[in-house]
């Protein structure tokens, strides 16, 4: 192993939580540790997997109308315009 194991005060750190919230994930089971010599240590990428587990992705939204739209009058409809394309009806 390359990388130095990481400790709960580090893991706080980098990314800007208490140690508390930390020892909670850990307790939880959200981010996994190892105890030696009975002291928690964290792989760093363990640590990266929380993180990209924790990234969240804005649902899609859609917009909902409280009252359906009405129809398009015949005269301003999209399909009416299409068919009087250069001022001649067409059909």
């Amino acid at each position: 192993m390359s990388e130095q194991l990481l400790t709960p005060e580090q893991v706080a750190q980098r990314c800007g939580l208490s140690r508390r919230a930390v020892y909670d994930a850990i307790r939880r089971g959200e981010l996994p540790a190892m105890r030696l010599c009975n002291r928690l240590r964290i792989r760093p990428d363990l640590y990266d997997a929380w993180l990209t587990a924790g990234t969240l992705t804005p649902p899609t939204t859609r917009r909902l109308c409280a009252t359906p739209p009405s129809p398009p009058s015949a005269t301003g409809s999209f399909k009416v315009m299409m068919n009087n394309v250069g001022g001649k009806e067409t059909k």
